[in-house]
């Protein structure tokens, strides 16, 4: 068993209930492993290093920081200097921040970054490792709602955040031009909890959706996909990583034009057993080596806990 700090940041919603997120599901996969785990930042105990008791951080054996965005002041808050005790660091959105990621990269022993595209960030780091995105089957799986498995209200769905949507848009006109159902919207705010309320969303769509920005695939949309078991049709982006997790044809179809994009759509519409076999295949691999607890693994074995 080994000590950990763990750094995250702990949203509430307005009833004071904890937001859960996939930094949430990093937490318990600590734990779950047998591990001691301390929280840090916003919204637990201790905050930062100066809030902890010496003993503390001269016992912990890992500072484990977690990449988990914008606060609601728009800050994003990592460890500006080398910590006290061997680090690591999960950083999520490169493609976003590459050159902060590149930056902070150095006050860490070691870093784990989400987007195969901004691999080159870290050339120069002595311990740097492709960890890419993963989800939480205890929040994104199939059976969530077992009656709508076999009728399933919605054609095909996407769900983001409102500043992503637009990516939608090739959708929603092959949508209108086949008189397709579609439903694409933000589910839930940012000072919100968006689970389980996304995966009920997913659960009701014959197909889902997906399409990366900023060459950052397999983005999180393509595991919770996958962990619902619904045929995905994604985005054809020879920069991504997509193809170095999953094979396009066997686990998901790539489109490159609205016309594939509709062709691919239609087919999973008109061969359901076909493109449920897909998505079962996906589903089996995302379950069993695509979790959040499977990246945590990974970090450990780098780490030599």
């Amino acid at each position: 068993m080994a000590n950990i700090i763990l750094r995250y940041r702990q949203d509430y919603d307005k009833r004071g209930g904890p937001i859960m997120k996939y930094s949430n599901s990093t937490h318990q996969a600590l734990l779950d492993l047998g591990h001691h785990v301390e929280p840090m930042g916003e919204g637990h105990k201790y905050t930062c290093f100066d809030d902890m008791l010496d003993g503390t951080i001269r016992q912990a054996d890992l500072f484990l920081d977690i990449d988990c965005g914008r606060n609601s002041k728009g800050d994003l808050v990592f460890q500006t200097e080398k910590p006290p005790i061997p680090s690591a660091v999960r950083f999520i959105d490169d493609h976003g921040h590459p050159s902060l990621h590149k930056r902070l990269a150095v006050n860490y022993d070691h870093v784990f970054f989400s987007v195969w595209d901004k691999r080159d960030l870290f050339l120069k780091h002595p311990s740097a490792h492709w960890c890419p995105n993963a989800s939480d089957a205890k929040y994104f799986y199939k059976d969530i709602q077992p009656d709508l498995t076999d009728s399933r209200p919605i054609d095909v769905g996407f769900f983001g955040t409102k500043g992503g949507l637009d990516r939608a848009n090739p959708l929603r006109h092959v949508c209108i031009n086949h008189g397709w159902s579609c439903d694409i919207r933000e589910i839930g705010r940012s000072n919100s909890s968006r689970w389980p309320k996304t995966a009920l969303a997913m659960a009701q769509c014959k197909v889902l959706f997906n399409h990366g920005q900023k060459h950052d695939g397999p983005n999180q949309r393509v595991i919770e996909a996958m962990l619902m078991q619904r045929p995905l049709v994604s985005d054809y982006d020879p920069r991504d990583g997509m193809n170095k997790l999953f094979e396009e044809g066997t686990h998901y179809l790539s489109y490159k034009s609205d016309a594939e994009l509709a062709n691919h759509i239609d087919w999973c519409l008109q061969e359901p057993s076909l493109a449920s076999a897909m998505a079962k295949r996906a589903y089996t691999l995302a379950y069993e080596k695509h979790q959040v607890k499977h990246r945590v693994e990974h970090i450990l074995e780098v780490m030599g806990l």
